[in-house]
């Protein structure tokens, strides 16, 4: 199978970096339905750039706080144990792969990366779900294994991009040069990481035509927020095509042709938010 395949790519890279012990502890306090905003300080606040990152974010316009926020355990209030979360995961990708090999535009790259993230939040804020930023996170890490290929296999990224440029389909090309999909690597390497389920899931398989059973909704949002992202040329990604998304998944993800163009005036509006998430990745 394929995705043994990339289990195997993703353990042949030596110098991977290990997910820090206070992202491992956040993760695992906040599925504890007992967890109190005083543990998740407690970690946060043994690392002093992850809680430099918390108040910087809390006070950006991204949040919008009327009032400038400087106690870290009123920060993790404002925000929400699943927020602390998701930052720390992000913080942690974002220093682990904001440059590497190759001749590839990471900031670009990143830039595509919120504006999915952005689009991803619009969608799950209209049909009224409660964890809004888990599906802005979704949607920044959803093309978790094409940094894998930019920053450890960027000769192999070279030969995918060259058979995308001639026509051959998104997955297919990293299929024919990797033996996997690039959504299989970003995967396999969030399940080594032991990253929540849901997001390993939405990792592995946005941007398919049929969607699985379980995480459909979050996996059909996260692909057609990765469409609009890539209509409205946010940032750039490796393929050079809009992403082709089937009626069935934009009904899924509760999108009418009819709303798409409030939607991407919703997503613009919402970049326009987002520049503290960039400048946090070039801080």
């Amino acid at each position: 199978m394929t995705i043994e395949r990339a289990r195997e790519l993703v353990g042949g890279i030596e110098d991977l970096p290990t997910l820090p012990e206070v992202v491992i502890e956040i993760t695992r306090m906040v599925e504890n339905p007992d967890t109190t905003a005083e543990d998740i300080y407690r970690i946060v606040s043994t690392d002093v750039s992850l809680s430099a990152t918390m108040l910087k974010l809390v006070n950006s316009a991204f949040y919008g706080m009327s009032k400038s926020v400087t106690s870290l355990e009123k920060a993790i209030r404002i925000l929400g144990f699943s927020t602390v979360r998701n930052i720390a995961l992000a913080a942690f990708v974002f220093d682990a792969f904001l440059t590497g090999k190759g001749q590839f535009d990471y900031k670009a790259f990143w830039v595509h990366s919120i504006g999915t993230g952005a689009a991803a939040e619009v969608l799950a804020r209209r049909q009224r779900l409660k964890e809004t930023g888990d599906f802005f996170c979704y949607g920044l890490l959803h093309d978790l294994g094409v940094v894998v290929l930019m920053q450890y296999l960027p000769e192999e990224l070279v030969k995918v991009r060259g058979l995308i440029a001639k026509g051959e389909r998104f997955c297919e090309a990293h299929e024919q040069v990797l033996g996997c999909t690039h959504k299989e690597l970003g995967a396999a390497l969030a399940d080594q990481w032991d990253f929540p389920p849901m997001l390993v899931s939405v990792i592995g398989s946005q941007g398919c035509a049929e969607l699985p059973r379980e995480f459909s909704r979050e996996i059909a949002i996260t692909t057609c927020a990765e469409a609009v992202a890539s209509a409205l040329e946010i940032g750039s990604s490796i393929d050079y095509r809009v992403v082709v998304v089937t009626p069935a998944v934009w009904e899924a993800a509760g999108v009418r042709p009819e709303d798409l163009g409030a939607i991407m005036d919703e997503t613009l509006a919402e970049m326009e938010h987002s520049g503290s998430f960039i400048e946090l990745l070039y801080r």
